[in-house]
């Protein structure tokens, strides 16, 4: 047997001895937030009803006040609703 077969034949022994290295875990994904749609609402005071100034505030769509009401963009572009992730307020 030469010196190389010997070497050969040593490292492929070596190599079945010696332990295998674990496989390491794949980090889990991130979760997506996840998105809440907030809703343009108005609130439309008895004494206001003459006057051009209303108030309007940003609430997520399943928790609009009492006495507040979403407003429908019907003709003009104005942005009344807003999907925005989990935590982000408008």
């Amino acid at each position: 047997m030469s010196n190389d077969e010997i070497e050969v034949r040593d490292a492929v022994r070596w190599s079945a001895l010696s332990p295998k290295p674990e496989p390491r875990p794949e980090p889990k994904p991130k979760p997506k937030p996840e998105l809440v749609t907030w809703r343009r609402c108005v609130r439309i005071e008895p004494l206001e009803i003459g006057s051009r100034a209303f108030l309007v505030e940003w609430y997520p769509s399943g928790n609009i006040p009492e006495h507040w009401y979403p407003i429908e963009a019907q003709s003009q572009p104005v942005e009344t609703v807003k999907q925005l992730p989990e935590g982000q307020e408008p």
